[in-house]
C-alpha cells in the first residue's frame, strides 16, 4: 500500500492510497464467496450457482463491499503508519477500482491540532469567594415570606405609590393597539383586564405608576407616555403610547408575621430559626458550587491564553452553529423581537465563533492533559453518564445506549468524561487569590 500525505491548513490532511491489484483481488473473492453462499437464485440450490454468474449479477453490490471494508481499513493502516492524531475522517473524496483490480482512495482526515503543552501543574488564578451574610439570609427569607402576605382592600382614600391597584387598561400607538404596533410586546404591556399592578415606578412603561397615582375607585384617566430609548420592546422606543385606565380596585399588602408559624408554611416541621440556618447552609453550598465553577472556567481561561493552535475549521462551524441556536433561542425566551436579534446578527455571530473557538480549543487542550496524566474513564462513568441522560431525556436507558452506541455517541461520552476529570486535576491543584476589591472589603 502506497500513501502520499498532503497537509493542508485548519488540521486537515488529505490521504492519496494506492492499493495493490493482489488485496483487492484477494477481498473480491472473499466478498463474492460470501455472496454465492447466501444467494437464492432459480434453478439453482441456495449457495450453489456458478461463481460467474455471482460475479455478473451482483458486480454493483460486490464492488461497494469491497470499497466500505478497505477503505475504511486503508485509512485506519495510514493513520497508524504515520501516526497522524485523527480527530474525524472529514469526507472520502474519491474510491476507484481499476480494470486491473488496483485502487485509488482520496480521503481527507481532520488531526488533532498540534501545540505545546503549557505549564497545567503551577496555575494561579484569581477567583472571587463570595461569603454568604446575614443580609443575604433576610433577602431570601423576605422573597419565601411573601406569597404569604395578607392583602386589605382600600376605599377611604385615592390610589398611592406602594399600592396594588387592580385595573383594566389599553395601550395605543397613534391609535393603532399596541398588539398590533408590537404583537410580541408582553400582555403587560398591551393592555389586560382587571389585572393587578404594583404603584412602582419599575411597573410597566416608566411614569404609568405616576400617571395613575391619585385616582379613584371605579375613575377613568386617558394619559401618553414618552417610551425611552433604551426600552425592551425596540417597535416602542421613542414613541408615544397613550393609555386608557379604569381603576377597579386599591388593595394593600401586609406581610406576614416573620415567626414559627410562617416559617412551618413554608418548610414544614421548621421553626424560624432552624428555617434561617437551612437557608444559610443552601446559600453557602450554592456560593461554594459558584465558586468552584468559576474557578474551573478562570484555570481553563488562563490556559488559553498561554497557547494557539490551529484548529479543524468544521468543527469550529458545528459547535458555532449550536451556540447560535443556544443564543437564539434564549433571546426569544426573554421575549426579544427578532427584528432586534436581526439588528445584532454580526455581532451575534461574533461572539459564538470566539466562544466556538476557545470551547473547541479547551477540548483539545483538556484531552490531551487526559493522554498525558494517564487519566481514564471506567465502564461504571460511562453507565452512570448514561443513566444521567437518559433520566434527563425521560428516555428508557437501553433505547439511549443503542441510539448512542449507533451514532458514536458512547465515544464522545468517554472523551467528556476523561476531559471532565483532567479539569477536576487542574481545578484540585490551582491556587486561588481574592481579587483585590474582595480583600479590601
Amino acid at each position: 500500500m502506497n500513501v502520499a500525505l498532503d497537509y493542508q491548513k485548519n488540521c486537515v490532511v488529505v490521504l492519496e492510497i494506492d492499493l495493490p491489484s493482489d488485496r483487492v483481488s484477494t477481498e473480491w473473492n472473499t466478498i463474492s464467496t460470501e455472496f454465492q453462499k447466501k444467494a437464492r437464485l432459480p434453478g439453482y440450490r441456495p449457495g450453489k450457482a456458478p461463481a460467474s454468474l455471482i460475479a455478473t449479477r451482483y458486480a454493483k453490490d460486490i464492488e461497494e463491499e469491497v470499497k466500505t471494508k478497505l477503505v475504511g481499513e486503508a485509512i485506519r493502516e495510514a493513520v497508524k503508519t504515520h501516526n497522524l492524531k485523527i480527530h474525524a475522517v472529514e469526507e472520502v473524496e474519491k474510491v476507484e477500482i481499476a480494470a486491473d483490480k488496483t485502487m485509488k482512495i482520496l480521503a481527507k482526515i481532520v488531526q488533532n491540532p498540534e501545540f505545546e503543552l503549557p505549564d497545567y501543574k503551577n496555575i494561579t488564578v484569581e477567583v472571587e469567594k463570595k461569603t454568604v451574610t446575614d443580609k443575604d439570609v433576610e433577602a431570601l427569607l423576605e422573597y419565601l415570606r411573601d406569597p404569604h402576605s395578607k392583602f386589605d382592600p382600600v376605599t377611604d382614600r385615592p390610589l398611592a405609590m406602594g399600592d396594588y391597584a387592580v385595573v383594566t387598561y389599553e395601550g395605543t400607538v397613534e391609535g393603532e393597539p399596541i398588539s398590533q404596533i408590537a404583537p410580541k410586546a408582553p400582555a403587560q404591556i398591551q393592555g389586560r383586564r382587571n389585572a393587578w399592578v404594583l404603584m412602582d415606578e419599575g411597573t410597566l412603561i416608566p411614569g404609568f405608576a405616576k400617571a395613575i397615582e391619585g385616582m379613584e375607585i371605579a375613575q377613568e384617566r386617558t394619559f401618553a407616555l414618552e417610551v425611552p430609548e433604551s426600552f425592551p420592546v425596540e417597535e416602542l422606543r421613542n414613541r408615544q403610547v397613550t393609555y386608557a385606565v379604569t381603576l377597579h380596585a386599591i388593595n394593600t399588602r401586609t406581610p406576614a408575621p416573620l415567626d414559627d408559624e410562617l416559617a412551618a408554611k413554608i418548610e414544614p416541621g421548621q421553626t424560624l430559626e432552624g428555617l434561617r440556618k437551612k437557608i444559610r447552609e443552601r446559600q453557602e453550598e450554592n456560593a461554594a458550587y459558584q465558586f468552584e465553577m468559576a474557578k474551573r472556567n478562570a484555570v481553563v481561561t488562563k490556559l488559553l491564553s498561554l497557547f494557539t493552535c490551529e484548529l479543524p475549521e468544521r468543527l469550529v462551524e458545528s459547535e458555532t452553529n449550536y451556540i447560535l441556536k443556544d443564543i437564539v433561542g434564549d433571546s426569544q425566551a426573554r421575549g426579544i423581537s427578532d427584528e432586534e436579534i436581526k439588528a445584532h446578527t454580526q455581532e451575534i455571530i461574533q461572539n459564538a465563533s470566539q466562544t466556538a473557538s476557545n470551547r473547541v480549543r479547551s477540548n483539545f487542550l483538556l484531552a490531551r492533559i487526559a493522554d498525558e496524566e494517564k487519566i481514564e474513564e471506567t465502564d461504571a462513568e460511562v453507565y452512570s453518564a448514561v443513566l444521567e441522560m437518559a433520566e434527563r431525556q425521560q428516555t428508557p436507558v437501553k433505547k439511549l445506549a443503542g441510539e448512542l452506541a449507533r451514532g458514536g455517541g458512547i465515544n464522545r461520552l468517554r472523551d467528556q468524561i476523561r476531559m471532565t476529570k483532567a479539569l477536576d486535576l487542574l481545578a484540585s491543584g490551582a491556587t486561588v487569590t481574592q481579587p483585590a476589591a474582595s480583600q479590601a472589603v
